[in-house]
């Protein structure tokens, strides 16, 4: 057998080693686009490749996402100003109220936040609650971040504040961030 004239056996090895640290940094950042991804959009992205949906109910009906039952009664678009004549705040376009009422049927006590309720514009586009605005509109109401044990209800307004050429199409409601969501049409 022939050995190569020298400097190439080197030179192969430092090629071998090159394109295995290429693919390890491939893979690396792959991963890292992976995980920043389901950081970033893991519950919607799961969902929607799954079709993993809660039950859907038309605004007046009652809809249960995990212990809490939820009856959105009315859902009112168009006010531009929220509290009294002391305290109050105005919308950076329009705020729309979603006026419900929370039954906890489960067996604990459970803790409704506005955070985890969404709203959904005719288009799609998601709207997160205004708590500000929220607390202003419940000032006589325990709604926000309120345990509810079980057996009780307690009724609220939940508030967004969203583009003044728009309206809420459709509630997400949760009771908690892992549990599927009721879909509310309005």
């Amino acid at each position: 057998m022939e050995e190569p004239p020298d400097g190439e056996s080197g030179r192969g090895a430092r090629v071998a080693v090159l394109i295995g640290a290429a693919i390890v940094l491939v893979s690396l950042c792959c991963c890292a686009a992976a995980v920043a991804g389901v950081v970033t959009w893991g519950d919607d992205a799961y969902r929607w490749f799954t079709n993993e949906r809660g039950d859907t109910v038309a605004v007046g009906q009652a809809g249960r996402d995990g212990a809490f039952e939820f009856t959105v009664s009315r859902i009112d678009c168009g006010v531009s100003q929220i509290g009294d004549s002391f305290v109050n705040q105005s919308a950076v376009g329009q705020f729309c109220l979603a006026e419900m009422t929370i039954h906890n049927v489960g067996k604990r006590p459970a803790t409704f936040a506005d955070a985890l309720q969404r709203g959904y514009g005719p288009d799609g586009d998601r709207y997160a609650p205004d708590s500000a605005a929220g607390i202003l509109a419940n000032s006589e109401q325990q709604l926000f971040q309120n345990q509810i044990n079980p057996g009780n209800r307690v009724t609220g307004v939940v508030v967004y504040d969203i583009p003044p050429d728009s309206h809420i199409a459709e509630l997400e409601l949760h009771e908690s961030e892992d549990t599927a969501g009721l879909r509310v049409k309005a």
